[in-house]
């Protein structure tokens, strides 16, 4: 779920009227020298269609973009180089930058906006409450629909949304927000959390042992033990973080759960490298690729899932600390059934 980025970037927005009434912005890009000669993309952030694409020379880079029949402004748009989403911009009318310290956007009213918002969410995200999380994006969806910030939040909150809230939800919103092609991938994900939300079986999938040979998930999950299935990667700093924390979980209870990691959008090596450099012990399933965000719709990582002895899931998206207490409150009780966590 990490939206921060090492891209260094400065933006300045000009917004005038031309002599037939039209809006126009102009963008404005600095870039570290090791983008230099690379391509820039400028995105609709609903459906990622490009809007623009301009070469980085002498470390910079620009757009105008003027409102026209197929581009209507304000808009959210997304800035992206290789691939990856650097920075968030509101194309509006006013001049706007975006420092080396920040991914969004400043200087006019919806990016002044937007920034505060999602300050307000990167701190809400670090007190690693989901909960509080989805609540928040929820809220400034419904406190924004009638400006470009909505389709962000109203976006953010179908990634992480009980999948019962979401017809209801898409139900209500504009007809262009909710045809739009992001709206429908998420959606999507929804109906598999669905499919996989607790008192459900796990679905089962495949990927690589150590040595590059087909395995499944099922082959690594213990009889008679709770299984806390870490969904990682090594290029992740927020799953490489909380491994010590899984480290005691695991040492704690020992006789109770069993830890599997499930590598997932990551290069063998790069996850073996990784589980050396960090000591992991537990099983991991390698080079699973994007076929269990598939499966289970998740949207971010890390991403745990708890699975009871016959298989049933107990919890998902909760943190370390969380499905901590729920073992707590399993042994306390000296209960071991599901219907008593």
């Amino acid at each position: 779920m990490n939206r921060r980025f090492k891209y260094t970037l400065g933006i300045s927005l000009a917004a005038l009227l031309s002599a037939c009434g039209s809006k126009e912005a102009r963008l404005d890009i600095e870039f570290p020298e090791r983008f230099e000669g690379k391509t820039v993309e400028l995105m609709n952030y609903k459906d990622s269609t490009i809007i623009a694409t301009a070469d980085v020379k002498g470390g910079k880079a620009s757009f105008i973009t003027a409102e026209s029949d197929s581009v209507e402004l304000p808009q959210f748009m997304q800035v992206v180089v290789d691939g990856r989403i650097c920075a968030y911009y509101v194309a509006e009318g006013g001049n706007a930058f975006v420092t080396d310290s920040t991914n969004v956007a400043t200087g006019t009213p919806l990016n002044d906006r937007f920034a505060g918002l999602l300050a307000t969410l990167d701190s809400i995200e670090n007190l690693d409450d989901m909960n509080k999380y989805v609540e928040f994006s929820e809220l400034q969806y419904n406190a924004n629909r009638d400006n470009p910030i909505g389709d962000y939040f109203g976006i953010e909150w179908l990634k992480f949304a009980e999948p019962e809230k979401v017809d209801s939800m898409l139900n209500a919103a504009d007809p262009m927000f909710r045809n739009s092609k992001r709206v429908r991938h998420y959606e999507k994900f929804a109906q598999h959390r669905l499919a996989t939300s607790p008192g459900h079986k796990y679905v089962d999938f495949s990927g690589e042992d150590a040595n590059g040979k087909s395995i499944s998930l099922s082959s690594l999950i213990p009889k008679g033990k709770y299984t806390v299935v870490d969904f990682w990667a090594s290029w992740c700093p927020y799953c490489i973080k909380e491994l010590p924390d899984l480290k005691t979980l695991s040492a704690d209870f020992p006789s109770l759960i069993q830890i599997v990691g499930v590598a997932v959008r990551d290069l063998p090596e790069d996850t073996k490298a990784m589980m050396e450099k960090q000591e992991i012990t537990w099983p991991v399933l390698f080079n699973t690729q994007k076929v269990p965000y598939d499966i289970y719709g998740f949207s971010g990582i890390p991403h745990h899932i708890l699975i009871g002895p016959d298989g049933t899931i107990i919890s998902r998206g909760e943190s370390v600390a969380q499905i901590r207490k729920r073992l707590e409150r399993m042994l306390s009780s000296s209960l071991m059934s599901i219907s008593d966590i």
